[in-house]
């Protein structure tokens, strides 16, 4: 610094000249600070001044290791840990040092954390319908989700056994996010802490050993008081397959909701024993769209039933933009039916029956919707050629939230059931 140079800064004591001996940092009027010689500026406090002594190198040296004891804070809250085949529990959880369980990893998590899992394979054992291979249970918040992330989108491949839950989520506001999961027992993916958001996942070749009654079973099942999940962009194939041919099978489902306000879209399913979509329970206020249904018992249904239904029934549903094809039945409403249930822009098509419903009906495709390549196994293409009659005939986006409570019913069609019929029971046993 040169001892006889001027500065100006904003305020009343603005103008400063740098000396080699003392220096005070009074505040300026006007919200600014400034540093000015001493007899520049008069009233500054003594307990303000210091000179080039030792005290003024002891006071630097306290600043850079108070920042640096930040600095080391920071560094080791940075809300990230890692899971890997090749860690061990006993590690500390870092990208050089991870862990071997995910179930361990959420022991350590907090809201706002990440659980990176890399690529691998994961056995897990689930041997009673009531046991789980992986059990997670902390909660995020609304801010701060906790997010179980497959770093290799399906390179996480969790394998269970027995004739359990692959993986229950006890935690609010969790991500669950690019998993393969498979295996012999009955459920892939069981949330049932509210808010969770289910997406991206291969979730397949579900044996359902315990066998039909064995406690139910489905790829992604959202239970419990919560709601408000989100099920996106997730693909289903062949859950308890080997019941498919004969239709034997009502317990055994795709994704399945069983309460309040939830989203199901963009998922593709397949080859299911029983529904593929099934909203049951005290299912209502649910949003299902931009789905793709097919070689499955029944595409979607909507319906209230056994635990948890009311006497009111389920209602203000969205259905809208699913494609429902080669089922044996398209979409469908079963049990306690209430009103403002909706059925917008669906192409529904080539299913031994395609609509058994009361709610309103608007938009429907009947024709063959033209994918790049069908294969009723679930290996295909799926994309819409560029032909198809499903092309630009989308509903609106703003049309996929509900109707404010307490707005009329949209009234019958013509595609109706009798008010007397029975439902089949199709939930998954949890008890």
């Amino acid at each position: 610094m040169n001892p006889n140079k001027t500065f100006t800064l904003p305020g009343s004591c603005s103008r400063f000249t740098a000396t080699p001996t003392v220096f005070a940092f009074p505040p300026a009027r006007g919200g600014h600070a400034v540093a000015t010689h001493r007899h520049a500026c008069s009233q500054a406090p003594d307990a303000f001044l210091f000179s080039h002594t030792k005290r003024r190198a002891r006071l630097a040296l306290g600043i850079v290791c108070a920042g640096l004891s930040l600095l080391l804070a920071a560094c080791s809250d940075t809300k990230h840990l890692y899971v890997a085949t090749t860690g061990s529990d006993a590690n500390a959880g870092t990208q050089a040092e991870p862990f071997l369980t995910i179930a361990h990893a959420d022991s350590r998590a907090r809201p706002g954390y990440t659980i990176h899992v890399a690529p691998g394979t994961y056995k897990v054992a689930a041997p009673s319908k009531r046991s789980a291979g992986i059990l997670t249970s902390k909660n995020g918040t609304p801010t701060e989700r906790i997010k179980f992330v497959s770093d290799t989108k399906w390179g996480a491949k969790i394998v269970f056994s027995g004739t359990g839950i692959a993986w229950h989520s006890k935690g609010a506001y969790v991500d669950i996010e690019g998993f393969d999961i498979t295996g012999t027992g009955r459920i892939g993916i069981l949330a049932e802490g509210g808010n969770e958001k289910i997406t991206n996942n291969f979730v397949h070749d579900l044996q359902v050993s315990g066998g039909c009654n064995g406690g139910g079973g489905a790829a992604i099942d959202v239970w419990g008081p919560g709601g408000g999940a989100v099920i996106d962009s997730n693909v289903v194939r062949n859950i308890g397959v080997q019941w498919l041919a004969a239709r034997s099978c009502n317990t055994v489902q795709g994704i399945y909701v069983a309460n309040r306000n939830n989203r199901v879209s963009n998922n593709v399913i397949s080859g299911v024993a029983s529904v593929g979509i099934n909203s049951w329970h005290g299912a209502t206020d649910s949003t299902i769209v931009n789905n793709t249904i097919f070689n499955s018992k029944m595409g979607i249904v909507i319906g209230h039933g056994d635990s948890g239904a009311t006497g009111a029934g389920t209602r203000n549903n969205y259905v809208a933009n699913n494609i429902v094809y080669r089922n044996g039945h398209g979409i469908t409403e079963m049990g306690k039916v209430g009103g403002n249930n909706r059925y917008a822009d669906n192409l529904v098509h080539s299913n031994d029956i395609d609509w058994r419903v009361k709610g309103a009906v608007s938009g429907t495709i009947s024709a063959d919707p033209l994918f790049v390549d069908y294969q009723g196994n679930g290996t295909g293409d799926y994309r819409l050629q560029r032909a198809s009659p499903a092309n630009g005939k989308g509903a609106s986006a703003h049309l996929f939230l509900p109707l404010p409570p307490g707005s009329p019913d949209d009234g019958p069609t013509n595609r109706s059931r009798s008010d007397s019929e029975e439902s089949p029971r199709l939930a998954p046993d949890k008890n």
